[in-house]
């Protein structure tokens, strides 16, 4: 009877108790929205039409930003960062996944004694050797130890998922720094021509006093626009600078600003298709990580529940001995032992439930942060979509601001050589020409990070391979 019960426990064990059902994703969603709130059918503002595709960035057309993302993504120190968190994650579940196998030890040892007798008695010395083989294994008949492991498995899944949107990421912040370093050297010449042009300026008004056609107070007014122009350059230098050593320092490289920048922004590739709000839940690498860690937090609750069952083990072991007691008493110096035991929670001072509090509340937590990721995704599509619009009306205003801005320049510096416009008629005119064609420089890199975060927010690789890729892994 002893030999059946033991076999019904260790089928039992073998067999287990089944892990309950993860929620699903619809369940998630309506866990971690507020009642009512609800995931709209439809983008509010203006979106492309069809599904979200990868590759954006050969949609751009320049080979030089090709080749920037790929050394960024290859030698970025936190994207790199990031992937060894993926593989402590991968190593983590191996050792959580350890702990379902039986263990297997070996021992081999030696000792001496040495027994030095009484009063005229000789001493004697005597070895002793020891060489054992032994197996301990924790039957998880409860499923506590595989909820750890589901636990473990989800928590490398998202871990991974999170490496994916890091480069997702940086890809999105290399471009985005590229196309600002081009910003900040077209500011730079922008700066260096209004230096030119009010020095120009300057020397008409230097002519006209001394053909007594103007005062002192013009020469001073144009020196003082020119030494203004000539700070305002200083500034552009500096600001090319950083936005290269910027750029420098994602490539991995040295901050040395002396990275070769384009001059020219590319023409703005078609709108993207932007799909359907919800299929964002299923595309974007960090939402899915975010529901991988509630899976993740539901199983280490439920093993946490589980740990207030008892426990139970089976312990066999073979081993030699080599001694001189057992020589004298005549007996085999081999020995074999079998063993079952149960652990079972008595008192703990309310460790074990309160563990299950604490992942009740992480799980909630967990919950509540989905939630939170999800409705910022929604937020970071619908304020890219809305602001693309907003963008390009803009720039058509200041486009058309800046030909009239242009044309006034002309027509009030030839006044002013006819004599009749005061130089700081033109002084005024000039400035706003040139802030108008700085407002262009920067909307038009506006558009393009907008264009950008637009990709990065609907979820779209910027490679061929999709943003989220499937991964092996029980629930």
């Amino acid at each position: 009877m002893r030999g059946i019960g033991n076999m019904f426990v260790l089928n039992l064990a073998l067999a287990g108790c089944a892990l309950q059902t993860p929620p699903t994703r619809t369940e998630v969603v309506q866990q971690a929205l507020p009642e009512g709130t609800h995931i709209a059918p439809a983008w509010g503002a203006e979106a492309g039409s069809g599904a979200v595709g990868d590759d954006w960035l050969q949609s751009f057309g320049d080979p030089v930003l090709d080749a920037i993302v790929a050394e960024g993504i290859a030698n970025n120190p936190d994207l790199r960062q990031a992937g060894e968190r993926v593989a402590i994650a991968r190593q983590s579940l191996v050792v959580v996944g350890a702990q379902l196998l039986p263990q297997i030890n070996g021992q081999l040892g030696a000792k001496q004694t040495h027994d030095f007798g009484h009063e005229s008695d000789v001493g004697h010395t005597y070895s002793h050797t020891v060489v054992s083989l032994g197996m301990a294994w924790e039957l998880d008949i409860w499923g506590r130890l595989r909820a750890r492991r589901a636990a473990a498995a989800a928590g490398y899944e998202a871990t991974a998922l999170d490496y994916a949107y890091a480069r997702q990421s940086l890809a999105a912040t290399l471009a985005t720094s590229w196309y600002l370093t081009t910003e900040a050297n077209q500011l730079l010449a922008l700066a260096e021509r209004s230096v030119d042009l009010f020095g120009r300026l300057l020397d008409l008004a230097k002519i006209r006093r001394s053909a007594g056609r103007t005062s002192e107070l013009d020469v001073a007014d144009a020196r003082a626009a020119l030494e203004t122009a000539q700070s305002n350059l200083e500034a552009a230098r500096n600001n090319y600078d950083v936005a290269r050593r910027t750029l420098e320092v994602l490539l991995g490289r040295y901050p040395a600003a002396e990275i070769q920048v384009a001059t020219r922004y590319p023409s703005l590739p078609p709108a993207p298709g932007a799909g359907v709000p919800s299929s964002l839940l299923e595309r974007r690498p960090d939402i899915v990580a975010a529901e991988r860690q509630v899976v993740a937090a539901f199983r280490r609750e439920e093993a946490a529940r589980l740990a207030l069952l008892p426990d139970f083990s089976i312990a066999l072991t073979g081993e030699r001995l080599g001694s001189h007691l057992v020589r004298q008493l005549q007996l085999s110096p081999w020995l074999a032992s079998a063993a079952i035991g149960m652990t079972v929670p008595i008192y703990e001072g309310g460790a074990l439930r309160a563990q299950v509090r604490i992942a009740t509340a992480q799980q909630a937590q967990a919950v509540a942060r989905y939630g939170s990721v999800v409705l910022a995704a929604f937020n970071e599509v619908e304020n890219a979509l809305a602001a693309g619009q907003v963008l390009d009306r803009r720039l058509q205003y200041e486009q058309r601001a800046l030909e009239d801005r242009t044309s006034a320049v002309r027509i009030a510096t030839a006044q002013y050589q006819a004599g009749s416009k005061d130089l700081l008629w033109v002084e005024r005119l000039q400035a706003e020409q040139l802030a108008a064609e700085q407002r262009v420089i920067k909307l038009r890199n506006a558009r393009i990070a907008n264009r950008i975060q637009l990709h990065l927010a609907l979820g779209g690789s910027f490679d061929a391979s999709p943003s989220v890729a499937e991964l092996s892994g029980g629930q």
